[in-house]
């Protein structure tokens, strides 16, 4: 049930984005503006990818000075 609302509201992401195409350019082929779709959404999850990772690194340096100040100060 509940992915079935995943792939629903996909589609319709989807259909909207295909919609935006057709009317901002002339493109008529719908395999071109599912290509372009696509294009957009894979850019999309990878910029998402990128900031994560990013923003695991700087937790992951976070934490190592953390645990180097209280090192530091159980070692004294």
């Amino acid at each position: 049930m509940e992915e079935e609302e995943i792939i629903r509201r996909a589609a319709k992401l989807i259909n909207d984005r295909i919609k935006e195409y057709q009317d901002n350019y002339a493109v008529r082929d719908k395999q071109d503006l599912l290509s372009m779709c696509v294009l957009h959404y894979a850019t999309a999850t990878l910029k998402a990818e990128k900031k994560v990772m990013n923003e695991d690194t700087e937790v992951a340096e976070k934490v190592y000075q953390l645990d180097q100040l209280l090192t530091d100060f159980f070692s004294k």
